[in-house]
């Protein structure tokens, strides 16, 4: 009892502290359905505004109303809405209705402080006097009545005007794959509190890729008015759907299960039902939206991508040696389902070995269009030398707002590939098959003269040239399978370079410790390290994770010690890169002799897999 009283005063006192707000107008009713006995007040509500400002007030035209009186009553009240305390004046008119049916009223107008403000149309329900809504007894507030217990007023029914779900799509027509947001909102009247709201059935969208999009996990409720009727909204779930084939598509309604405090007859009775929570269950309305077919004229290579993105294309160096692998970047980024972008097709000439790409992908699911951006790595590694030109690198997508396809394209540098290679053995043939060298010149006649020396079958000489051509044929023998093998069998080719590779970084990075560059010292010690069991080993250096070079080792054979005293000195070698002290040149002298030894041993870990 004695709280109320202070209630009220506090209320009372703080009416001349209210600090001021951005001018507003609305239109309320007192009920949106009615019978054909009842009257109905009409609210013009005027907030952040003096009395003394408001002028020219007006009240609706009605269409199937008729209004009592043209001098409306005046109301003051103040609003305390997240927060934010402010101050409303209320002019009412009261109309009675002339017909069943809908009927409606028009736009109220006023003008505040020299500036002209009119209300939105707000239609209402008449019906017969039988079928009347059952109203709730409204409570009379009297400070006298402040120190005696009122009598508790029953809660009213809760209807689907006093809370529903409204889902509203940002587009009901798009192109397949274009995307659409849907967002779902509770509007809940003035008293009503809803709690522990949860999903009462699967949602789903057949037909739509879907990506949620970030809501606010404990949202504050905005205030609104609707249809002549004040509102408290609350976004349930914000989602981006992209059709994924066309025709007439539906999105499943949504639906949630809450509990609610009916409203009570007075603010002072809401103590005696603050525990009769009242479950029930809403749904938002079936979204409907037409997909449309793409155009048919698309060029070639398009995979399907719609939206509106950006291609950037790099190459991580232009310039490499044989066995070195140059990283190729892809990004696309830009707006869309960029989970279901497809990989640009790239072409680099037949001298390069490509491996699969390495995809990453960056989604915001901030505002309402779904935003990010997709890398695409992959590593081409060359075995022939010379200068090589990428084809460019080339992504299509249809961009509904131009409704065109659009092709983006990226020049890549030519490649410079540096180094030595064995390549295969060109021999010219007769037409028979036999090589050219094998075809003896044409034998003149003779003229024997007689001699006194030994026969030719008693010097040494004589069988060493009976041999030379057997041990010369051998020998084109053995270096053409050794060429073909180079050019067939990469894993041996990899594993012939591997010795001369390692000792030509260890000779680059000897040339750096004389010369005190420590980071590119320690940059060739591990290209060393890593080339050499790479090639041994053919796998590719770039992009091996120490956990994969573990393993791969492991599988190998090699000691455990060995791969453990590999890792310390890859990871010493990192530290030392990065170390804000450079080291000295004691310390990079040990780490050379520690590469030269550890690629010795390695190398004797690995003979038994040498092929």
């Amino acid at each position: 009892m004695h709280t109320r009283l202070t209630i009220v005063l506090c209320l009372l006192a703080g009416i001349a502290q209210v600090p001021a707000r951005a001018q507003e107008v609305a239109g309320l009713v007192s009920a949106t359905t009615i019978g054909t006995e009842e009257t109905v007040t009409y609210t013009l509500e005027v907030t952040g505004a003096d009395l003394q400002s408001v002028a020219n007030l007006q009240p609706p035209e009605a269409d199937g109303l008729s209004l009592l009186s043209p001098t409306p009553s005046q109301q003051t009240s103040i609003s305390i809405v997240n927060g934010s305390v402010s101050r409303s004046i209320g002019f009412r008119w009261r109309f009675r209705p002339e017909r069943e049916g809908q009927v409606q009223f028009g736009a109220a107008r006023v003008e505040i402080a020299g500036s002209a403000y009119e209300t939105e149309a707000v239609s209402i329900t008449v019906v017969p006097q039988s079928q009347r809504p059952q109203r709730r007894p409204r409570s009379v507030f009297s400070p006298f009545n402040l120190f005696n217990d009122p009598e508790p007023t029953p809660p009213a029914d809760i209807t689907d005007r006093d809370i529903f779900i409204d889902a509203r799509a940002s587009a009901r027509e798009a192109f397949q794959n274009e995307q659409v947001t849907i967002s779902y909102d509770l509007y809940f009247k003035s008293g009503l509190s809803p709690r522990n709201s949860r999903l009462a059935d699967s949602w789903d969208a057949e037909g739509f890729w879907r990506e949620d999009l970030e809501v606010t996990d404990r949202a504050v409720p905005t205030m609104t008015v609707l249809d002549g009727t004040r509102y408290n909204v609350v976004t349930l779930k914000r989602v981006a759907v992209f059709a994924t084939r066309s025709g007439d598509l539906a999105v499943d309604p949504l639906q949630i299960a809450t509990e609610v405090i009916p409203p009570a007859g007075s603010p002072f009775d809401r103590s005696l039902y603050s525990l009769a929570y009242t479950p029930i269950e809403r749904a938002s309305p079936t979204i409907s939206i037409v997909s449309k077919p793409l155009p048919p004229d698309a060029p070639p290579g398009f995979a399907g991508a719609v939206g509106d993105y950006e291609l950037t294309a790099q190459l991580s160096t232009a310039a490499v040696e044989i066995g070195e692998p140059v990283q190729l970047d892809v990004t696309i980024r830009g707006t869309g389902n960029i989970a279901l972008l497809e990989a640009p097709v790239i072409e680099p000439p037949g001298i390069f070995e490509v491996y699969d790409p390495e995809v990453r992908t960056a989604i915001a699911d901030e505002g309402s269009v779904i935003r990010g951006s997709k890398v695409y790595t992959w590593l081409l590694v060359p075995r022939s030398n010379g200068l090589f030109e990428i084809p460019p690198v080339r992504f299509i997508y249809f961009d509904p707002t131009r409704a065109r396809y659009v092709t983006d394209e990226v020049v890549l540098p030519v490649v410079e590939v540096t180094g030595s290679a064995i390549g295969s053995i060109a021999v010219s043939a007769t037409a028979s098959g036999f090589p050219v060298d094998d075809i003896a010149p044409q034998l003149r006649t003779p003229n024997w003269t007689a001699t006194g020396s030994a026969p030719f079958h008693r010097h040494a000489w004589f069988y060493v040239l009976i041999a030379l051509p057997i041990l010369g044929l051998a020998g084109v023998v053995i270096a053409r399978r050794r060429a073909v093998r180079l050019a067939t069998d990469t894993r041996w080719a990899r594993n012939r370079t591997a010795h001369p590779l390692a000792r030509k970084h260890l000779k680059q990075a000897s040339g750096l410790l004389n010369a005190g560059q420590p980071i590119v010292f320690y940059e060739y010690l591990d290209r060393a390290v890593m080339s050499f069991v790479g090639n041994r080993m053919n796998l590719a250096e770039l992009g091996l994770t120490r956990p994969q070079l573990s393993h791969e080792l492991s599988n190998a054979g090699v000691d455990r010690g060995v791969i453990e005293e590999l890792l310390e000195f890859l990871d010493a070698c990192d530290a030392a890169r990065f170390a804000a002290q450079r080291p000295n040149l004691e310390q990079m002298d040990h780490d050379l002799a520690r590469a030269r030894r550890l690629l010795s041993t390695v190398a004797v870990e690995l003979e038994a897999i040498i092929t």
